[in-house]
């Protein structure tokens, strides 16, 4: 199973959450950042892809 590509919009968030002062290209630059990053992004991006719009749209709730 690949893990999927981060983008800019999944690290923003990401960064948002850990509620830190540091600016998001400075803790990119730090490894250790860097991966804590890249795992919440990550995670982000799962859960925005299990949500299934067009069920949302036609409020199919089951």
């Amino acid at each position: 199973m690949n893990a999927p590509i981060t983008d800019r919009a999944a690290l923003e968030i990401a960064h948002r959450a850990l509620a830190t002062d540091m600016p998001l290209d400075e803790m990119l630059k730090q490894r250790s950042y860097y991966l804590i990053l890249n795992l919440l992004a990550r995670r982000h991006l799962q859960r925005r892809a299990r949500i299934d719009v067009k069920k949302l749209q036609a409020n199919d709730n089951d």
